[in-house]
């Protein structure tokens, strides 16, 4: 019995197996073994491994956008911060997005598109947080007078937090998150 296999399949694949060992480690003959195809079979889709690599980036990118949704911004301002929280946890841990993000995270230092993506993907949670504590300040649920020094140091505490959901480093992680938003509305509360 013959199936057809997709693009997407092959991305997806590739997605996986990249996530665990790296893109490096990956070639197209361990790539077709995975899905019990011939290597020529690959280039049926793809021109070049580099082209597969190219589309990889792409759909995990459109995929990337389309999970940045609306944080509500009803209640306290720890509410609001815990929410944004739940809701990038839920970005970077489902699938295939966790593949994507340790891709990203693993490649951005050999690989200039995984590199640019990663610095779009920092530059889209630091303006998400920026817009949240703009949000929060102007309601006078916080007051922030540098915004620019509180979007930073937020934005980067959560992604040190996202990267250690990616490297499955999640003990007591969920503590140290609460306690970092308690303590942030803390020192920006209302006097």
């Amino acid at each position: 019995m013959h199936t057809t296999l997709t693009k997407q399949n092959l991305i997806l694949s590739l997605l996986k197996m990249g996530s665990e060992k790296g893109l490096d480690a990956i070639s197209l003959s361990a790539l077709a073994k995975e899905n019990s195809i011939s290597k020529a079979a690959i280039f049926h889709h793809f021109a070049s491994r580099e082209e597969l690599i190219e589309e990889l980036f792409a759909y995990c990118n459109t995929l990337a956008y389309q999970q940045m949704a609306t944080i509500s911004l009803q209640g306290k301002a720890s509410e609001v911060l815990m929410r944004a929280m739940e809701h990038w946890h839920t970005v970077y841990e489902g699938e295939p997005m966790r593949y994507f993000y340790r891709i990203i995270e693993s490649e951005a230092f050999t690989h200039p598109e995984a590199r640019r993506i990663k610095t779009t993907l920092d530059e889209m949670l630091a303006g998400q947080s920026g817009v949240l504590l703009e949000s929060l300040n102007e309601s006078g649920r916080l007051v922030i007078e540098d915004l620019d020094l509180a979007r930073l140091s937020f934005s980067c505490i959560v992604q040190h937090f996202l990267r250690r959901v990616l490297l499955d480093e999640e003990e007591d992680l969920e503590w140290e998150e609460e306690r970092f938003v308690n303590r942030f509305c803390t020192l920006y509360q209302r006097a």
